[in-house]
């Protein structure tokens, strides 16, 4: 009697491995995603974020893969190889940069630079700091050397350098030095450099150069820029994040990104979520019936399938109570 009960138990297993074999057979596997798909989604409508998961919850994962998580050292490398791929792809040679950035982006950006008080007051900020006074007057001061010395003839140049002392030239210097100094702060520091005017003439000479330069092709930044260049300003971003995640400054950034999220979405429904951030039916049930066919197909071959359906299924048709029934 027990021997019968085994072999039915055995053929009803059979019988419902092969039934789900066959819904998820290529002729049907279709039909059997959109059904599935509208379920979870009916079922998803009637259920809140904040029924499933906690801010905690989330909190513990984020931190987890953006904070504790030790970063691989094959990701520089990675990045190595599409910076490689993708500077040296040839389509670069065939679009211009303004093809790549519009020129509305760059007046939206520029009025967006040109409007916040950060720029003013960057610049005047600017104003104050020594370095940079010093970098504009040595430039200055280079300026008006070269012009010098290409507006003045070699043989004057040689005489006024052996009739002046050179202690009198090196005063010179230093003197011409610290008189540009001031005139530079005095010009960065008056209100006029900063007026609507001169603001507008600033952004229509700005435009001017952009409409130029736009014309280029995308190869020519790579006299700007080379390829190990970008390589090596990933590393250096990539060593900073790897510091700047364990700080407690990220830490607290990140908590208040969390709780301002679960805060928005916590009481919204999943489809509502979803829908939110412009993930429609359609877009998850083409994703759906692109990478289900192969994904199935493959465990079907290798029977993979089978295997897993009979490890979750079997132990049930075995028990002593499922064999009771029969």
């Amino acid at each position: 009697m027990t021997d019968d009960k085994h072999k039915k138990a055995s053929r009803l297993l059979d019988a419902l491995v092969a039934h789900f074999q066959e819904q998820l057979a290529p002729a049907h596997l279709d039909a059997w995603l959109e059904q599935e798909l509208d379920a979870l989604l009916a079922q998803a409508a009637t259920v809140r974020l904040d029924e499933v998961v906690s801010a905690e919850q989330i909190n513990t994962t984020v931190r987890k893969y953006a904070v504790q998580m030790e970063l691989g050292g094959g990701i520089p490398e990675l990045v190595g190889d599409l910076v490689e791929r993708l500077y040296h792809h040839g389509i670069q040679e065939q679009r211009s940069i303004g093809e790549v950035v519009d020129e509305a982006t760059i007046t939206a950006l520029l009025d967006k630079i040109l409007e916040i008080p950060l720029s003013r007051r960057g610049i005047g900020w600017l104003s104050r700091n020594p370095v940079l006074l010093a970098l504009l007057a040595g430039g200055a001061q280079l300026g008006v050397k070269t012009w010098l010395h290409q507006g003045i003839p070699e043989s004057v140049r040689g005489l006024v350098g052996q009739r002046m002392p050179a202690r009198w030239r090196a005063s010179l210097e230093v003197r011409l030095q610290e008189w540009l100094i001031e005139r530079v702060r005095a010009l960065m520091a008056d209100p006029w450099l900063y007026s609507d005017d001169n603001v507008a003439s600033l952004r229509e000479l700005i435009l001017v150069a952009w409409q130029e330069f736009s014309e280029r092709p995308v190869t020519e930044l790579r006299e700007l820029l080379s390829s190990e260049d970008i390589q090596e300003l990933f590393v250096i971003g990539y060593d900073f994040w790897r510091q700047f995640r364990r700080s407690e400054y990220f830490a607290t950034l990140l908590d208040t990104a969390i709780g301002a999220f679960f805060e928005t979405y916590g009481r919204t429904t999943l489809v509502e979520m979803i829908d939110e951030v412009g993930i429609q039916r359609d877009d998850l049930l083409d994703d759906a019936r692109r990478f289900a066919p192969p994904v199935v197909e493959l465990l079907r071959e290798r029977g993979l399938l089978d295997a897993w359906l009979r490890r979750h299924l079997e132990p049930f048709f075995f028990k002593p109570e499922t064999l009771a029934l029969l």
